[in-house]
């Protein structure tokens, strides 16, 4: 396990060194878009293409942004949204997946007795969900530290597949809109409108997540409430 764990170390920084080397001479935006230039109607072959991109630079750390957006960019906008949200989410689980069984353990032994790893644990432990999902949303935390950082917490399958269902739909919806926007001449690519996209549906997303948030919190005090009053009668009144 421990070679296992070396060589897929190894080839991370490989890879990563690999894309920042290329990426100085190339936008891999516009690589992307020209990659699949000619390939426009085709839709499956493109499709397998970014799927298969899409887990080989997740696992590998590399920027997976270009792909949704290429993606918006080929294919109508509500088919590119659900299949680059099914793809990013098939990527995410699968690096998950690997992080458990390959780094979990020694990272454990480790680091799993330390004071801050134990606190971050039963916070996690507890709102793990709703983290997952507020952390993907907010577009501003690279992916890569989620990917990266979660499945070697306590935080279960369950409430890392459900928050970060949750939290992928802002993320996609704003990569595979600036490729539809792009598309439409709407969008100038690398420009301020990119940013704004970025804000505005981050920042609905969040609304969204905190007012859940308190709605189900109000929600559980009421409940407390109501079972303590079935217990505890009430004063007499003369």
């Amino acid at each position: 396990m421990r070679t296992l764990r070396i060589t897929i170390v190894f080839f991370i920084i490989l890879v990563l060194s690999g894309f920042f080397y290329i990426s100085t001479e190339i936008e891999p935006q516009q690589f992307i878009l020209d990659l699949f230039e000619n390939a426009e109607r085709k839709y499956a072959a493109i499709a397998l293409v970014i799927a298969a991109l899409t887990v080989f630079s997740t696992l590998t750390g590399l920027p997976v942004f270009y792909l949704s957006v290429a993606l918006g960019f080929f294919l109508p906008l509500f088919p590119a949204f659900g299949l680059a949200w099914f793809i990013n989410l098939v990527a995410v689980m699968t690096a998950f997946w690997m992080l458990k069984h390959v780094f979990l353990e020694s990272f454990k032994r480790r680091y799993g007795d330390k004071k801050m790893i134990r606190k971050i644990n039963r916070r996690i432990k507890k709102h793990g969900l709703w983290t997952v999902a507020a952390t993907r949303s907010v577009y501003i935390i690279p992916t890569n530290i989620i990917n990266f950082s979660f499945p070697l917490s306590k935080i279960s399958t369950r409430q890392y597949l459900v928050g970060t269902m949750i939290g992928l739909v802002p993320e996609t919806l704003i990569n595979v809109g600036t490729g539809y926007l792009l598309k439409n001449h709407l969008m100038l690519m690398n420009s301020p409108q990119q940013n704004m996209l970025k804000l505005v549906i981050s920042g609905t997303a969040l609304l969204l997540i905190v007012a859940v948030l308190l709605f189900m919190r109000h929600r559980k005090k009421r409940i407390e409430k109501a079972r303590l009053s079935e217990f505890v009668p009430l004063p007499e009144q003369d």
